[in-house]
């Protein structure tokens, strides 16, 4: 549990590099290089890091940029692993998932009725309920030291 904050600007496609499928492309989705739609499963990052150990995950959108500040920082002050996946649409090569899409469906944790980010379980379930669509503190562990403790 080292004390590093993670954050991952996901566009969900390679922006720079002329609109190539990533990672966290879904599958179907067509680009230059491929015109039949992206064959591989997306990678689920808020998934990924909560199998993976972090204890802090949270996820933000480029656009709401008071909540993602506050998010940041309180990645930055948590004392362990903390990741932070951020929504950053690409405007020019990712016409599927645009700003008003994000807008229209991204669900803040604070939304969900006695959501609890302190219970790993009940947070992996709301993360695959809601697509991995959630924003804000999706989980965070406060008991387990980092190293540095």
């Amino acid at each position: 549990n080292m004390n590093i904050t993670y954050i991952v600007m996901d566009n969900q496609i390679y922006g720079l590099t002329k609109g190539q499928t990533s990672p966290s492309s879904a599958p179907g989705f067509v680009t230059k290089t491929t015109p039949k739609g992206n064959i591989e499963q997306n990678v689920a990052p808020l998934e990924l890091a909560l199998s993976s150990g972090a204890t802090f995950v949270g996820q933000g959108f480029s656009s709401y940029i008071k909540g993602l500040t506050a998010l940041i920082e309180e990645a930055i002050n948590h004392d362990g692993f903390s990741f932070v996946n951020v929504f950053s649409p690409c405007v020019t090569y990712h016409k599927v998932n645009t700003y008003d899409w994000f807008k229209e469906n991204l669900v803040s944790v604070d939304e969900l009725e006695d959501y609890d980010p302190s219970e790993k379980g009940k947070a992996t379930q709301a993360v695959i309920n809601h697509e991995s669509l959630l924003t804000g503190i999706v989980y965070q562990d406060k008991e387990t030291p980092s190293y540095e403790s």
